[in-house]
């Protein structure tokens, strides 16, 4: 849980200091992912 200071700037423990946020977005990556294993799935089908 994020604590304020006086002049309102928060106060983090170290655990919630090291986490920041993805530099993409999870989703974007699973599904980019998904699409680059089908496309490769599928020249491996019409190559057979």
């Amino acid at each position: 849980m994020v604590r304020r200071r006086i002049f309102g700037r928060p106060v983090l423990t170290p655990v919630e200091a090291r986490q920041g946020f993805p530099d993409r977005p999870v989703l974007a990556i699973l599904v980019a992912s998904t699409l680059l294993i089908c496309v490769a799935l599928g020249a491996v089908w019409l190559m057979a």
